[in-house]
């Protein structure tokens, strides 16, 4: 009776091992999927919607930051995420170039063609 115990504990314990592995994996296949599609829509330049020309009015006051310029663009709908356009500004070195200004924006523009035109820079040979 002794050794059916230990049977079912040995096999009770490598059932629970084999899950807790079987979801650490899970869990960083899922982690490996989100950073690389996240740095693919980042480093990409897509547009966040391709041909939909829905005119938004971006309204951004004076001493505005990225953090809360992106919160704005995410809220009416010109860009897919908030820290994607954070970080698009950080790296971009457009967050300390932005200007307070009304802007017609739309899902169809690129990142780089919306932070350019936020921080009022018209063509890119003007970022360098």
């Amino acid at each position: 009776m002794n050794k059916g115990v230990d049977l079912w504990k040995a096999i009770l314990g490598i059932a629970v091992r084999t899950l807790i592995n079987v979801l650490f994996i899970y869990g960083l296949f899922q982690g490996f999927t989100y950073s690389y599609q996240f740095s693919y829509k980042l480093f990409s330049d897509v547009p966040y919607k391709v041909g939909i020309h829905d005119v938004c009015s971006v309204s951004i006051e004076e001493g505005s930051n990225a953090r809360e310029v992106s919160k704005l663009l995410a809220d009416s709908g010109v860009v897919e995420s908030k820290y994607m356009v954070m970080a698009r500004l950080y790296l971009g070195k457009y967050n300390n170039k932005i200007q307070a200004g009304t802007y017609k924006l739309e899902p169809a523009m690129t990142p780089d063609e919306i932070c350019r035109c936020i921080c009022g820079i018209k063509n890119s040979e003007e970022t360098q």
